[in-house]
């Protein structure tokens, strides 16, 4: 007795309805994959500004990136652990900056708060700083093996501004720092996603190219979101996308501007001034 099977025209049916079904879902699924990423990242940036509340509250100061002579860091925003001579205490010990102090003082138990799931770069990934480690040591194997320099980093961008601030035109941000956590700016962000440069956005998707309209601006519409913490410790998305056209991200890109002045703009184009 024959047996029966598929004929090949069956098959090709077959794998076409499911390539077909694939191309539906799939879509679908990386989108809610996407959402769920900036969701939970959005809740460790505010699990975080929770912490800096109670630090602050504490020591009445916000945690600052001084080094072991007492002068002021500079504005490397994701930077928590320097090797570099002014940071290295001896015996493996280094000074402590930014929320590296959230972690030092208890105030934050797990270090995995500090980077959203969302980031691409892996200098800004957790699983870069614990290899040996553990977390907040160093050397790291991430720095060796890129060339970079022997730091921690965190997955997001601390950059606090001040509530009057005074602009520095030889930096092109202010000159002057919040000190307490009542010094904050009111409306702007004190903290975001890592904000090194667009293409490295830690939430970004393309929309489904429409074949009738020929306007990239349409077709790039919620391409890239940010999430930001503010002082009253609320976190918001930002994603309008007039943000992101700003040519300070191609400047950034393109080498021709500083943390300083970078920062301080695009907080001020999300915090909507």
């Amino acid at each position: 007795m024959k047996r029966k099977g598929f004929t090949l025209i069956e098959l090709l049916v077959v794998i076409a309805i499911i390539a077909l079904l694939l191309s539906i879902l799939l879509p679908g699924l990386k989108l809610a994959k996407d959402i769920a990423k900036r969701t939970l990242c959005a809740a460790r940036l505010r699990q975080t500004g929770i912490a800096m509340r109670t630090y602050s509250q504490t020591y009445e100061y916000l945690p600052d990136a001084i080094d072991k002579y007492g002068k002021e860091s500079d504005d490397h925003g994701y930077a928590v652990y320097r090797s570099d001579e002014r940071f290295d205490l001896g015996n493996g010990q280094y000074v402590p900056m930014r929320w590296a102090k959230l972690y030092e003082a208890d105030f934050m138990d797990m270090p995995e708060i500090f980077y959203c799931p969302g980031n691409n770069m892996d200098q800004y990934k957790y699983e870069s700083y614990i290899k040996p480690g553990p977390w907040g040591t160093l050397p790291q194997d991430s720095n060796a093996d890129a060339g970079r320099n022997q730091w921690v980093r965190i997955g997001y961008t601390y950059y606090p501004l001040p509530r009057n601030p005074m602009i520095d035109t030889s930096i092109g941000a202010p000159g002057n720092s919040p000190k307490k956590f009542t010094d904050l700016h009111p409306s702007l962000p004190y903290a975001t996603d890592v904000l090194h440069g667009r293409p490295n956005l830690s939430h970004q998707r393309m929309q489904a190219r429409d074949p009738l309209t020929a306007d990239p601006a349409f077709r790039e519409s919620n391409r890239y979101s940010v999430n930001a913490l503010y002082a009253d410790a609320h976190v918001s998305n930002c994603n309008d996308q007039d943000v992101f056209r700003h040519n300070i991200w191609d400047r950034f890109s393109a080498d021709q501007v500083w943390y300083p002045e970078y920062y301080f703009t695009v907080f001020k184009l999300i915090g909507g001034q």
